[in-house]
């Protein structure tokens, strides 16, 4: 059953297997366009520390999100976590990716520099943050890109938090009228065993009287007798 927004509440099995099947391509095809470069460009020490980088920070990110489904009753604060996560996370690849065609078509002007080694992208540690957004260095177009897909996924984000709690107030007025109805079953019950107690001791005094007035006729004639 739909509700507000056209959204289903429960999601199907075969909708469930297509997500997933969508997400592990999308994440294969993407893996294989970032490498691609690397590829071409004979770079291939950079792939197995890249591979090694990920399978921790995806290790450590499912394994913490499993102990938190354990253990935690109030699921609000390990939903808005992960979107926060996951939508910087999107921010960062979106931020990246433009930074990297600018690179292939032509660079726009660059806003600030870092020129700390530390603080370098492109080196330990500051690199594991590279994919969240984090840069030494910003260019124009790197700055529109960031703030832009920002308030797109806030928005989002917003919209879906709105539909999400229509849906929930739908489900509880239902709850609310079913609840109402069977009140007003159980006191109509109620009224209908009320007349039926009426009915019957009318029926019970009503015999009581013909068998009291029955005597009476009985006691009267033997006592002409």
């Amino acid at each position: 059953k739909k509700r507000n927004g056209g959204i289903a509440p429960m999601l199907s099995i075969r909708n469930i297997r297509f997500n997933v099947g969508w997400n592990i391509w999308r994440e294969v095809a993407e893996t294989g366009a970032y490498l691609l470069p690397y590829f071409l460009a004979g770079h291939l020490r950079s792939i197995p520390v890249s591979a090694i980088s990920g399978t921790f920070i995806g290790f450590a990110t499912g394994i913490s999100v499993y102990i938190a489904n354990k253990r935690q009753s109030n699921m609000l604060g390990l939903a808005v976590f992960m979107a926060v996560l996951t939508g910087q996370l999107a921010i960062g690849l979106f931020t990246g990716g433009c930074n990297e065609f600018e690179k292939a078509l032509g660079e726009t002007k660059t806003v600030w520099t870092i020129e700390a080694k530390f603080w370098d992208h492109n080196r330990l540690p500051m690199t594991i943050f590279k994919p969240f957004g984090y840069t030494s260095s910003r260019t124009v177009l790197q700055i529109i890109a960031y703030w832009s897909y920002t308030a797109l996924t806030v928005i989002l984000h917003l919209r879906k938090y709105r539909q999400a709690k229509a849906i929930q107030r739908e489900i509880e007025e239902e709850g609310e009228e079913e609840e109402k109805e069977g009140e007003n079953k159980i006191f109509i019950d109620m009224e209908i065993g009320d007349e039926i107690g009426k009915k019957q001791n009318t029926q019970h005094n009503k015999k009581q009287g013909e068998q009291s007035t029955s005597n009476e006729s009985e006691v009267s004639s033997e006592f002409q007798k």
